[in-house]
């Protein structure tokens, strides 16, 4: 599976909805890890350019160590975002995934 790189210049990210665990087995409700150990979490983002465009909000698969305490309507940077497309039981899509999400202003200062 090949990442794409997002260039997140010129764009602000408001949080849309709770993180959540990103599922693999519902009977269970194991959660799916990193290949590091870490629990994957999702979130819904809504982008906003600096101009009057509507955008879609984007579900972003992000690890953890822990439950991210993301509030929804906060402003944060969604470090090393990439795309990527998945297909799996005759279904496809385009899926976005990022190292982090980071506080707006932690990423500024960076």
């Amino acid at each position: 599976m090949r990442n794409i790189p997002v260039d997140i210049t010129g764009l602000a990210f408001i949080v849309a909805g709770e993180p959540e665990p990103k599922i693999v087995d519902r009977a269970t409700g194991e959660v799916k890890r990193d290949a590091e150990g870490r629990e994957l979490y999702t979130i819904p983002l809504l982008p906003k350019p600096n101009d009057d465009r509507r955008n879609p909000v984007i579900v972003v698969t992000f690890p953890s160590a822990t439950f991210p305490q993301i509030p929804e309507g906060v402003q944060v940077r969604p470090v090393g975002l990439a795309a990527f497309f998945w297909s799996m039981n005759g279904r496809s899509g385009l899926g976005f995934r990022a190292e982090t999400i980071a506080p707006a202003t932690a990423a500024k200062a960076a």
